[in-house]
Order: structure tokens, then C-alpha cells, then sequence
């Protein structure tokens, strides 16, 4: 996607991740991976909520908004697409969308724009806090992964979350 000068591109796309070759067998039985992983898809998912909110805390900083929109955004967007792909084929009797439904409902009311930091620069700030945390988990993650696709698919969102940081 390209935005005035800037050229917004995704480092990975969900074609990329190798759904047919999951090792079901070795995660399948674990509920702690099944709740990790699903709760985070739900997170990642709801994003879009966050980037509005943040693209109209943002407004007249059209670089920001930009970033936002286009990237930031729909990255995180993919991740809980991504997630939820994965939550699916390892568990695919699993009725996500009524577990995402509940979520939601309990989840958006702190979604609202009134809710970010006083200051511009302190959301920034806690935005950064947020996507060191959210790095560290999915390295974690990687790592710890008994399932090769899975830890794959986590590198994947690390580093996403690494240059979110930097953006922000």
C-alpha cells in the first residue's frame, strides 16, 4: 500500500505459514497452548478497535495516521487471523467465534479513545511498553513451541512487534 510518499508492506502474508504441516499430536492435548494461543488471536484481532482509536488521537498527524491505517493496523489485524487459523486446525471442534463474540463484549468498552494517555507522547510511550511486551511473548513463544509451524508462525509476529516499536 502506498500513502503519499510511504510504502506500506507486509513482511509475511498467512500463505506463508504452513497450515497442512501442523503437528497436531504434539499440542493438540496441551489446554495452556490452547488458551495462550486463542486468547491471544482475540487480542490481536480486536487491534482494529486500537488503531481507530489511535488514528483519531492522532488526527492532523498524518504520518502517524498513515502508519496506523496501513500498517500497524492490518499487521495486527493478521496476527489474530493468523492465531486463529492456527487455534483451528490444532483445535478445530473449538467455537471461536462465540469464545470472540463473549470476548468482545467484555473487552471493547476499554477500547474507547477517552481511555489513551493524556499526552500524545505518553501514549507513544505506552504503546512502546506495549510492543516490547508483546515481543517478548511471541519470542517466548517461539521457543518454547513444541510444534514447529507454531513457533514459525510466533518468529513471524516478533518480529512484526519489533518494528511496531520502532515505529512507534
Amino acid at each position: 500500500m502506498e500513502v503519499g510518499s510511504k510504502v506500506f508492506r507486509r513482511r509475511w502474508s498467512l500463505d506463508d505459514i504452513a497450515y497442512d504441516k501442523v503437528d497436531r499430536a504434539v499440542i493438540a492435548d496441551n489446554r495452556d497452548w490452547f488458551y495462550l494461543l486463542a486468547a491471544s488471536s482475540f487480542v490481536e484481532i480486536l487491534s482494529d478497535l486500537y488503531a481507530r482509536n489511535l488514528g483519531d488521537y492522532y488526527a492532523g498527524d498524518d504520518e502517524t495516521c498513515a502508519w496506523l491505517a496501513y500498517k500497524w493496523g492490518p499487521e495486527e489485524v493478521q496476527h489474530g487471523e493468523a492465531l486463529k487459523r492456527y487455534v483451528l486446525t490444532v483445535w478445530p471442534d473449538f467455537d471461536w467465534q462465540r469464545g470472540f463474540d463473549g470476548f468482545r463484549a467484555d473487552y471493547a468498552p476499554y477500547c474507547e479513545t477517552a481511555l489513551l494517555g493524556p499526552t500524545r507522547a505518553l501514549e507513544m510511550a505506552a504503546r512502546c511498553v506495549v510492543e516490547t511486551g508483546t515481543s517478548s511473548f511471541y519470542g517466548m513463544l517461539t521457543h518454547a513451541s513444541p510444534e514447529p509451524v507454531l513457533a514459525a508462525l510466533a518468529g513471524h509476529i516478533r518480529d512484526d512487534e519489533v518494528g511496531h516499536y520502532k515505529g512507534f
